[in-house]
C-alpha cells in the first residue's frame, strides 16, 4: 500500500484518474491510499507512515526533505452565467465582489489571498467552504466569485450555469510538488513510484 497526503483538490482531481489508468488497470499488488493532510505530516513521513506527501510549494518546514515539482497551477474566477462579467476581471473589479473562499488552512485559500498580502490588499469572502466544487456550485446561483485552479474549474464548474473568467495577475500560481525523505532517495519501490507521480505531472502539464 502507497500512502499519499494531499492537502490541494488537484491531485485527487487530475492525479487520481491517471494512476488508475496507468498502474491500477493492469494487474498489481499496489494499492494507492490517499488521506487529508494534518499538522503531523511531516513527522509522518520521516517515521514511514507515509510514502509520499503531495502538497503546495510554500512550506519552508520542509527544506531538510527532498521535493520536486510536479506541475504549476494558476487560477481562474468562476462566476454565475448571470454575471455582468464576460471573459476576465481586473483587480479592481475583484477586491469590490464577493467572494465564496475555500478552506485550505485555517479559513485561508493558502495562494491567493497570500498573494493578495503580499500587495497590501484582501478580499471580502463572506463564506468559506470546505471544497473547491462547493464553491463552484455557490457561485452558480450567487453573485459570489469562487477561485479555483484553472484544471480544476475546466473539468468541474458546472457549465451551464457558470463562466470560467481569467483572473487578476496578483492571484500568481503556484507549484505542486511531491515530498519524501532523504532515506527513500534509492529505495527502487520509491523510484519506481516518483516515476509514476512523474509521469503523471507531464500529462497534465500537457492537457
Amino acid at each position: 500500500m502507497l500512502l499519499f497526503e494531499s492537502r490541494l483538490p488537484p491531485c485527487a482531481h487530475l492525479l487520481v484518474p491517471l494512476l488508475c489508468n496507468s498502474v491500477l488497470s493492469n494487474p498489481t499488488k499496489v494499492d494507492f491510499s490517499f488521506v487529508p493532510l494534518h499538522a503531523g505530516q511531516y513527522e509522518a513521513l520521516e517515521k514511514g507512515r507515509l510514502d509520499l506527501v503531495l502538497n503546495a510549494d510554500h512550506d519552508t518546514s520542509t527544506f531538510h526533505l527532498s521535493k520536486e515539482v510536479i506541475f504549476e497551477v494558476d487560477f481562474v474566477c468562476v462566476v454565475s452565467r448571470k454575471s455582468k462579467f464576460e471573459r476576465a476581471i481586473t483587480l479592481k473589479q475583484y477586491l469590490a465582489a464577493k467572494h465564496v473562499a475555500v478552506d485550505i488552512i485555517g479559513g485561508v485559500q493558502t495562494h491567493p489571498d497570500r498573494h493578495l498580502a503580499a500587495i497590501g490588499e484582501k478580499r471580502r469572502c463572506p463564506l468559506v467552504v470546505a471544497q473547491h466544487t462547493v464553491a463552484m456550485r455557490v457561485a452558480a446561483v450567487t453573485d459570489m466569485i469562487a477561485t479555483v485552479p484553472r484544471r480544476m474549474a475546466l473539468l468541474e464548474a458546472p457549465k451551464k450555469v457558470t463562466k470560467i473568467l481569467e483572473g487578476p495577475a496578483a492571484l500568481g500560481s503556484f507549484k505542486y510538488v511531491m515530498i519524501w525523505h532523504q532515506r527513500m532517495q534509492t529505495d527502487a519501490a520509491h523510484i519506481w513510484l516518483r516515476s509514476i507521480i512523474r509521469e503523471g505531472g507531464k500529462a497534465i502539464s500537457t492537457k
